[in-house]
């Protein structure tokens, strides 16, 4: 089976993958936070199916500074 794989590594980033997995949740979870720890990575969430995955900071980095600005006044991690 294929899974989409989230991960986030000890910068926080967040990244994603496909893989093919285990039928088993619980397999397929082991294995795919496995390939994530050998790469400094940890598993956060595993989504079956391939599905492309976008982060805040991909979006707001591709749009204008008014636009970014905006999305700013809604982030709870931008927020005072």
């Amino acid at each position: 089976m294929i899974y989409t794989a989230i991960y986030q590594n000890t910068q926080g980033e967040l990244s994603y993958e496909t893989y093919k997995g285990n039928m088993n949740r619980q397999s397929a979870w082991l294995d795919a936070a496995k390939i994530g720890g050998s790469n400094d990575k940890c598993l956060i969430a595993l989504v079956p199916g391939v599905h492309p995955v976008y982060f805040y900071s991909d979006y707001v980095k591709s749009v204008s500074d008014d636009t970014a600005s905006e999305i700013r006044n809604h982030d709870l991690f931008e927020l005072n």
